[in-house]
């Protein structure tokens, strides 16, 4: 790419993120104050809390679901009515399952063959936003919102969320192995000891540059929903939004130098893995 070209993706990345922030400052900081919340929630009841009180300030009734292989479970419910201790099955709701398997935001009415008989109580239809949230191999869990909810925000919160719920999966490390005590030989010949390797440290994770990729990527879905749609139906992503993907590249090593790979996972993870071309491919041209 000539200097010209990314002076102009520069400008245009710019003044994309200053005209949204100026539009919706009171929704930013809301999601910015999501953002520091979830980093420093001390434990998974509290990250589905923060997650389900933000989520409410967009949308009339608000509810968080966690997917466990073919079952969905209610963790956290905001508006009327109450949970439902029991899953529900993923092939006895239909509009969950959809979203489960293509990791997309799913419009559904509130019917029980939808969303699945124990999930709500029954009342008169409406319509619902079904919004995943996606980590690196699967839909970990679903943001429900009801009537005509604000879906970017919510979707940026899911893409946050999730990015934090991974972060913690992350920052697990192996127990260290304990040596198996020593016994007196049988024999009198001198056994050498066997010394294992030392466990290596786990990185440390930097947090600024992988809730930076989870937002850049997530502003990437927003934007482009529809071309991003017919895009991974014709297996070609990248080149569909190559000027946009290699702006948030940029932007993304300027701000976060030598963290490339956050938004390399997140870009996969999001993006490449459904309807992308390979890696080899996406680079060829770079």
């Amino acid at each position: 790419m000539t200097n010209a070209q990314i002076k102009q993706i520069r400008d245009e990345v710019a003044g994309l993120l200053v005209s949204r922030l100026a539009a919706v400052p009171a929704e930013a900081a809301e999601l910015q104050r999501a953002a520091r919340a979830l980093r420093q929630a001390e434990s998974i009841e509290q990250w589905v809390q923060i997650v389900a009180d933000t989520a409410a300030g967009f949308t009339e009734r608000a509810a968080l679901f966690s997917i466990d292989g073919d079952r969905a479970l209610a963790k956290a419910l905001r508006g009327t009515g109450g949970l439902v201790a029991e899953p529900v099955k993923l092939a006895e709701a239909a509009a969950l399952q959809q979203v489960v398997d293509t990791s997309e935001t799913v419009v559904c009415l509130t019917a029980a063959s939808q969303l699945g008989a124990a999930l709500f109580e029954p009342r008169i239809s409406t319509r619902a936003h079904l919004v995943p949230v996606v980590g690196k191999t699967r839909v970990l869990g679903i943001l429900y919102a009801e009537g005509d909810p604000n879906l970017p925000a919510l979707e940026t919160l899911a893409a946050l969320a999730a990015g934090s719920l991974e972060l913690r999966k992350a920052q697990v490390t192996a127990p260290l192995i304990q040596p198996a005590p020593m016994t007196e030989p049988e024999h009198r010949h001198l056994v050498e000891p066997v010394v294992a390797a030392p466990i290596p440290e786990a990185a440390p994770v930097d947090w600024r540059a992988f809730r930076g990729a989870s937002v850049a990527v997530a502003k990437l879905v927003l934007s482009h929903r529809e071309t991003l749609a017919m895009a991974r139906a014709r297996g070609n992503v990248y080149a569909a939004l190559r000027l946009e993907i290699e702006a948030a590249r940029l932007a993304h090593r300027d701000q976060y130098p030598g963290r490339e790979n956050y938004l390399e996972e997140e870009l996969h993870a999001r993006l490449f893995q459904y309807g992308g071309l390979p890696a080899a491919e996406r680079r060829a041209d770079d």
